[in-house]
C-alpha cells in the first residue's frame, strides 16, 4: 500500500475512532470488542498489499474491524481439537454407573407404592403441588377446600412418602406454604 494511502487510513482512523468504535460496538455487542478490533485494524494497516484501492476510507475502515473482530471472536470461540474431544470422553460418567441405576430403579418402585398408599386426595394434591408446579391456593381453589388443609395434606404425604422410601429427613419439612 502506497504510504500515502496508509497515511490517510490512519488519519481517518484517528479522526473517526468515536464514530467507528460506535458502529462496531453496534456489530460486534461490546465496546471492549470494538476498541480490540480497532486496534488490531491500526497495527494491519501495516501489512497490507501495495496494490489496494480504497474508495470510501470510512466503509473500509468498518469493514475490516468488522473481519478483525470476527477472526477474534473464531479465536476465541474455536471448535474442540482432538485432544480436547479425547479428554472429554476420558470424563466419567457417575450417571451411567450401574449402582446408581439400579438405585435409582428401586426408589422410583419404592415411590410408586407409597403414592399408592396415599388417599386419592392427599396424592392429587401432592402430584399437584410438586409435579405440576401448582401452589397451595391454586390446588385449595380447584378442589374447594381450605389452604390450611392443603397443606396439612401435603405435609402427610411427604412424611409418608419420605418414610417409605427413606428419602431426606428435611422432605417433609418442605411441605408448608410455598409462595412462589
Amino acid at each position: 500500500m502506497p504510504d500515502s494511502l496508509r497515511a490517510r487510513l490512519r488519519g481517518v482512523l484517528v479522526t473517526r475512532y468515536g464514530q467507528l468504535r460506535r458502529k462496531l460496538e453496534y456489530i460486534v455487542g461490546t465496546g471492549e470488542r470494538a476498541s480490540d478490533a480497532l486496534q488490531e485494524t491500526w497495527l494491519r494497516l501495516e501489512s497490507m498489499p501495495g496494490n489496494t484501492a480504497v474508495r470510501n476510507p470510512d466503509a473500509y475502515l468498518l469493514q475490516m474491524a468488522v473481519n478483525v473482530a470476527t477472526d477474534q471472536y473464531r479465536r476465541e470461540h474455536r471448535k474442540l481439537n482432538d485432544a480436547d474431544i479425547d479428554a472429554l470422553f476420558d470424563v466419567e460418567d457417575e450417571l451411567a454407573d450401574p449402582e446408581r441405576i439400579v438405585a435409582a430403579r428401586s426408589e422410583i418402585v419404592a415411590l410408586e407404592a407409597a403414592l399408592r398408599q396415599l388417599t386419592p386426595r392427599q396424592r392429587e394434591i401432592l402430584l399437584a403441588a410438586h409435579i405440576d408446579g401448582q401452589l397451595n391456593r391454586e390446588i385449595a381453589a380447584r378442589l374447594d377446600i381450605s389452604l390450611s388443609l392443603v397443606e396439612k395434606e401435603l405435609r402427610h404425604a411427604l412424611r409418608h412418602c419420605q418414610q417409605y422410601v427413606g428419602a431426606p429427613a428435611d422432605m417433609a419439612a418442605r411441605g408448608g406454604p410455598r409462595r412462589f
